[in-house]
């Protein structure tokens, strides 16, 4: 197997398929992966067909192994990643902790980057109680370049391999944040406790120095992807299906006036008084959905059968297409 190193020369003049040339220097005693310093013979070609130039780049790629992988990521340390428009990349969430029960059952990913390069996250929320019924979502697209540094920095912040224990932060009733990063396939999920506290400073108790370290990184990790997600141009999240989920509905605001439900009996999903059952609203009827709810709050009564209800509205994202899906 000979091996070759290809040069082009460019004639400056101006005449369409006769001006470019080549220099091809052969290893006469060496595979295209093993090159020497051997004596090399120079051979000059003019070439004055644009198909005869494809054809003998063509073999001499052939011959070193074929072209490049379109698919594979030119960023150091980034791995490959399904671009499918539903298929999770980037997913970064926080969960549990002392929050009311109506923001505990509607909770959703902070961040959420798919396939295709779309990135949806919180907008803007006015800062009121009761606050709007539905979340602010917005979406944005990123290019490849910009998913093959978030892989790359997945990779170097230590979150592609994620530790069992984070350790402690001493405090009490704190949240746990999720990230989850599919890389080459395979979804990798660091879940930490109270991330953000106690971090700063030198020695913290119950942490080692491992875990200080495996939590600042993660941290560095979801400023990165945030920092991206904001430079880049935004426009409005409209969720084409949500979850609906009944909670203990008490102390309503006397200004908060009902809403009729117009989806049917709520009682099909359980007492007013307790959790209901989860359901979801897809189709039309979640366009007339996010009319009606965009006018209501989270404490809004919504009124089925004379009975009323507190209603708590997930919107589902691209990777989500039932109430099983949420976590």
């Amino acid at each position: 197997m000979f091996g070759y190193r290809l040069r082009v020369d460019r004639d400056p003049r101006p005449v369409s398929g006769s001006n470019v040339s080549f220099v091809i220097l052969p290893d006469a005693r060496t595979s295209c992966q093993d090159r020497g310093n051997l004596r090399r013979a120079v051979y000059r070609l003019t070439v004055m067909k644009n198909y005869i130039v494809f054809a003998l780049f063509s073999l001499i790629v052939a011959a070193c192994g074929g072209g490049a992988d379109t698919s594979s990521p030119t960023t150091p340390g980034a791995g490959t990643w399904d671009r499918d428009p539903t298929a999770p990349i980037v997913v970064i969430e926080t969960f549990g902790g002392f929050v009311p029960v109506e923001v505990s059952l509607g909770q959703m990913p902070e961040i959420a980057l798919y396939g295709d390069g779309t990135i949806i996250t919180r907008g803007p929320t006015i800062a009121i109680w009761p606050g709007p019924a539905l979340p602010n979502l917005v979406a944005a697209r990123l290019d490849d370049a910009a998913i093959e540094s978030i892989l790359a920095r997945a990779a170097s912040s230590g979150v592609l391999n994620p530790l069992d224990d984070y350790g402690s932060a001493n405090v009490a009733d704190a949240g746990t944040t999720r990230i989850t990063v599919t890389v080459d396939g395979e979804p990798r999920i660091a879940e930490i406790y109270a991330l953000g506290i106690g971090m700063s400073g030198g020695e913290t108790p119950g942490m080692n120095s491992a875990q200080l370290t495996a939590r600042r990184g993660a941290s560095d990790f979801i400023d990165f992807v945030r920092q991206l997600a904001d430079a880049a141009p935004a426009t409005e999240f409209v969720p084409t299906a949500y979850a609906v989920r009944p909670w203990p509905f008490g102390g309503v605001p006397t200004e908060s006036a009902g809403m009729e439900w117009p989806f049917g009996s709520l009682a099909a999903l359980g007492n007013a008084d307790a959790f209901g059952e989860c359901v979801v609203v897809d189709g039309s009827d979640a366009v007339q959905l996010a009319e009606v709810a965009g006018q209501a709050t989270s404490q809004t009564p919504w009124v089925s059968d004379g009975v009323s209800y507190g209603l708590v509205f997930r919107p589902l994202l691209p990777h989500e297409s039932s109430c099983e899906d949420l976590s």
